[in-house]
Parts: structure tokens; sequence; C-alpha cells
């Protein structure tokens, strides 16, 4: 091999590394990632599936909580139905008629004391001037 051909194999060699640089650094990389961990890739291993199981934890819990969510909402729903079809049928005997406005009071009261019937019916007896019965 002649100078002229080792100058231009460099010059082009050169070239080469400087447009396509991340080739070689990550095969560098990748070489020291095998020395440092072909001993202990049994314990690399143990990590992922650690990882693996909490995220499927993770993920089952959060399934778990949003059917909570929406058995809760579901039971406020119908609480909240049942409630204003009994105010409704309380204020057709009174000849008056349900508005938006007694309709929000109702759903404020339903949210804030589903869980309560005692407090509830208390709550609309005292709204509406009746009471509820079941």
């Amino acid at each position: 091999m002649s100078w002229l051909t080792f100058k231009l194999s460099v010059k082009k060699g050169f070239l080469w590394l400087k447009t396509y640089w991340y080739f070689p650094v990550v095969l560098v990389y990748s070489f020291v990632l095998w020395l440092v961990f072909r001993k202990n890739v049994s314990a690399a291993v143990g990590v992922l599936e650690i990882r693996s199981d909490s995220y499927k934890k993770q993920i089952d819990v959060i399934n778990e909580s949003h059917a909570a969510e929406k058995k809760e909402k579901e039971h406020l729903n119908k609480v909240f139905d049942e409630t204003i079809k009994k105010v409704e049928t309380e204020l057709k005997k009174k000849n008056e008629v349900l508005d938006k406005n007694k309709k929000k009071r109702i759903k404020e009261i339903v949210e804030k004391h589903s869980d309560e019937p005692q407090e509830l019916a208390y709550l609309v007896k005292e709204a509406f001037g009746f009471e509820v019965v079941e």
C-alpha cells in the first residue's frame, strides 16, 4: 500500500467517522455494557422481572380504583334519579314544577349526603317543605 492510498483511506475514514459518529459510539457502549453485565445477567433479568411485576400491580390498582369510582358514580346517579322522581311526585301533589335551580339543589344534596339516608331525607324536607318517604 502506498502512502497516497493510506492517506486517502484515512481521510475517507475520518469523514465517515465525522458523519456517522454514533455507530462507533453505540458499538463501544454495547461492548462496555457487555463487559460489565456479563457476570450479572441473572441480576439484570431479576430487576426486569420485579419492575414488570410492579407495573402489573400498579395497573391492577388503577383498574380497581376506576371500577370503584364508576360504581360510586352509578350509585350517585341512581340515588339522584330516585330522589328527583320522589320530589317531582310531591311537587305534582302541590301543583308545582321542578325547575333547574331545584334540580341543582337536589343534586348538591345527593352528592354530599348519598351515604346518609336520614340526613338526605331531612335536607330534602328542609329545602322543599315536605318529607321523602320510602
